[in-house]
């Protein structure tokens, strides 16, 4: 085969595996499946302007954002497949089947009371109807740790597992006083309870003990949980958040929502979706005002679950390769490693020298016996020969115990040699005709 038609076949083999890359990527069919919340919440609006930013960006994706009830039930769907992506809190219980793609926002647990309830605290729960959060959403499990690190026991009678829709519509009807919800700061929900009149919000703090109207310090009473429950933050509802409600900060306790993928998604996909989160983080902040604090840095920080390796590639996508890392170390190993083979190589020529030098000592007891001869100064061929024999004799020895090499030099030294005892025996059968 000619050249030509190699590089024909090879260019034509490239273009083949091109094509069909760009026809595999274009051909997926499998839909992203993003599990969220209530298509009322706010889990349910991130996952679905999430969902569309991808697919604008990337033709070939297609997202499907199906509702569920919550952190609880997204979690199980990622560990049993039936979800590739879902928003869960970061407190939320998961096996290794379960990694974090980022920290989207900080959710804000909300105290919503009726007024006549004259709630001041937590401790004022124990004889009022309460909410506590549906048992397969998130604002549950946060809300049973609360309450039994601040010591309020709410009796069974009162307790009701409602979720957010359906705590709203009690609380209107009278049939709750008081209700939880872990939500992100402006929600709906919230917005349209706390418009009315009979609502208020309530700060999450208990009562000093022994002192009616005193509460502890909410820094120290928030500091003191998260040693009991460490996902959780010290949080505040601001001023004004809710149609002139609250009138000061009113301090909560938050968890992250994250966003979460199944351990064994595909790499390239979950590294392209968290691309496109912080790509288009100005757009979705405008249309979702919890997703305008959207950072890269904290997005990656106090996470349970691991990060995806695909999430993991992108927040390290700007990171020093190893050489740059550790150019230092290199260049100093290389200096170390440059001054050994030096010295080495100085050496072994000192070393060689040393050899010629004793080389060059043999060549001279050779040519001294050689002019010898060629003057007619040596009566005594036999002592000739037995000097240059020993020479012979000691070169050789000098050879095996190598003070002396096998080179080029010692090639030559041989040759005087043989060339010496042939000129003796030349000298000898001439003196023995004469």
């Amino acid at each position: 085969m000619s050249w030509t038609n190699f590089l024909l076949a090879l260019i034509g083999g490239i273009l083949c595996w091109v094509v069909w890359i760009v026809l595999a990527d274009a051909t997926r069919t499998d839909p992203v499946v993003i599990s969220t919340g209530s298509e009322q919440g706010i889990y349910f609006q991130v996952g679905k302007e999430i969902g569309d930013s991808y697919m604008n960006r990337h033709q070939a994706i297609r997202c499907e954002v199906i509702p569920s009830e919550g952190s609880h039930q997204n979690v199980a769907r990622l560990q049993d497949g039936t979800a590739d992506v879902a928003i869960v809190q970061n407190d939320a219980v998961a096996d290794e089947r379960v990694r974090s793609l980022a920290i989207l926002y900080t959710e804000v647990l909300h105290l919503v009371c009726r007024k006549d309830a004259d709630v001041e605290c937590l401790n004022d729960l124990t004889g009022h109807s309460t909410s506590l959060g549906s048992r397969s959403g998130g604002t549950y499990s946060l809300v049973e740790e609360l309450l039994r690190f601040s010591r309020v026991e709410i009796p069974a009678e009162h307790q009701r597992n409602l979720g957010f829709s359906q705590s709203a519509e009690a609380l209107r009807s009278g049939d709750l006083d008081a209700a939880f919800f872990l939500v992100g700061l402006g929600s709906e929900i919230i917005e349209d309870l706390i418009a009315s009149p009979e609502f208020e919000l309530v700060p999450i703090q208990i009562r000093a003990v022994g002192s009616e109207g005193t509460f502890v310090s909410e820094r120290a009473f928030i500091d003191g949980f998260r040693t009991h429950y460490p996902h959780a933050k010290v949080a505040e509802i601001p001023l004004m958040s809710y149609e002139g409600s609250p009138t000061g900060p009113m301090p909560s306790v938050g968890i992250g929502a994250v966003l979460a993928c199944r351990a064994d998604w595909d790499e390239e996909l979950a590294n392209d979706l968290v691309q496109t989160i912080f790509a288009h983080r100005a757009v979705l902040g405008r249309k979702i005002s919890l997703l305008s604090g959207l950072d890269e840095q904290s997005s990656q920080t106090q996470l349970q679950f691991p990060l995806h390796r695909g999430a993991e590639a992108y927040f390290r996508r700007n990171e020093p390769g190893f050489l740059a890392e550790n150019a230092e170390s290199i260049g100093v190993l290389i200096t170390v490693a440059l001054l050994l083979a030096s010295g080495l190589h100085g050496t072994k020529k000192w070393i060689d020298q040393r050899r010629k030098n004793r080389v060059d000592v043999y060549y001279g007891r050779v040519q001294q016996i050689l002019d010898s001869i060629g003057h007619q100064r040596v009566s005594d061929f036999g002592a000739a020969l037995l000097d240059l024999e020993e020479i012979e004799s000691t070169t050789c020895q000098e050879l095996i115990e190598e003070r002396l090499d096998a080179d080029h030099s010692f090639v030559i030294l041989q040759n005087m040699i043989s060339r010496c005892r042939a000129e003796i025996e030349r000298a000898e059968t001439a003196t023995g005709r004469t």
